[in-house]
């Protein structure tokens, strides 16, 4: 999920603490979602949990009900769907057709390594998204800063994984040559990349400019966990507790949006009339959308790497979808959704 605006910032004092859905929602589930990541790193490392129940509780209870938030305002929504028809079933075509494909050619292992490089991608990509809804909220949009705002979550989310898979331990992705030279190059961007950042804030906080708090809260909450989770865990483990973060702030977003779009209206169809009416109904039926998946996918994976590839095509489309369904500064729908307009 992204979003884009190049408009100038206007000058003003002091904090400026516009949220996207409302400070308690925000506060809880967009920045504080990472505290979900936190708790899992924890019962990891300090409490030695066995993975295999952290992963399963993850994978159904967040990441199998968020594919399904995605499908609600997609494939189940009936004016979405007939306007983006071409755009829906071909994905799906491509990306559960890919999977047996590359499995057939011999090419798991390059399959498994593209969902897990885009499931990361992915993640940054929505922080990034919703680090731009708040600078539109906010209307922190100065070019030097969007530019800079985007290279400090940039560089910080990618040095991390960089660091532990490419410098130190690059047999935990497979990889035969680690680039330990490259170590002190790429702390100097990190630390390049930060003063650069510091500086432009004292910069507009010297000129009277109103800071963005719900800016700084959310990159304070996402980078930090991005950096300790590297430090100590290899990509198994790590999948789970930075995802988590993105499972929840995606929820949260999703029901917002529902909210304000459907309302109960039935003739979006069943699914986002029920979902939006009631919380409780998004998560049952949420819940059940992901066990119905995740359960026979993880279990005919085991036996099948066709049923692997195959099972593959959920997450593939929607990383894709994703990119597309998101873009803000293009429709004017979603803008309304969001309250943006």
């Amino acid at each position: 999920m992204a979003a884009s605006a190049t408009a100038p910032a206007p000058s003003g004092a002091g904090f400026s603490s516009r949220w996207i859905i409302g400070r308690s929602v925000d506060l809880g589930l967009v920045i504080g979602s990472a505290l979900a990541g936190y708790v899992y790193l924890l019962l990891f490392t300090a409490l030695h949990v066995k993975a295999s129940c952290l992963w399963w509780f993850w994978s159904i209870a967040f990441d199998g009900t968020h594919i399904f938030a995605m499908t609600t305002r997609t494939y189940f929504d009936r004016e979405a769907r007939a306007r983006n028809a071409r755009l829906f079933w071909g994905s799906a075509a491509v990306f559960f057709l890919s999977g047996p494909l590359l499995v057939l050619a011999g090419q798991k292992g390059l399959l498994a390594l593209s969902v897990g490089v885009w499931a990361y991608y992915h993640v940054i990509r929505q922080h990034y998204g919703f680090m731009v809804l708040y600078k539109v909220k906010n209307r922190d949009l100065g070019r030097l800063d969007n530019a800079l705002d985007r290279l400090l979550l940039g560089v910080m989310t990618v040095a991390a994984p960089f660091h532990r898979f490419f410098i130190h331990h690059p047999e935990e992705l497979g990889l035969k040559l680690a680039f330990p030279r490259f170590e002190p190059a790429m702390w100097a961007i990190v630390a390049a990349t930060g003063v650069a950042w510091l500086a432009r804030q004292w910069m507009r906080y010297r000129a009277g400019e109103a800071a963005d708090l719900p800016k700084y809260l959310l990159l304070l909450a996402v980078i930090p966990l991005h950096f300790v989770t590297f430090a100590y865990l290899s990509w198994q483990a790590a999948v789970p507790t930075v995802t988590i973060v993105h499972n929840l702030q995606y929820h949260a977003l999703v029901w917002f949006h529902n909210r304000n779009r459907y309302g109960g209206d039935a003739r979006f169809g069943r699914v986002p009339a029920a979902v939006s009416r009631s919380l409780a109904a998004y998560l049952a039926i949420g819940l059940a959308f992901s066990l119905l998946y995740r359960v026979p996918g993880f279990e005919l994976g085991q036996v099948s790497d066709l049923a692997f590839g195959l099972f593959c095509g959920f997450g593939l489309t929607h990383y894709y979808l994703d990119s597309r369904i998101w873009r803000v500064r293009h429709d004017p729908g979603l803008r309304q959704a969001l309250q943006l307009a």
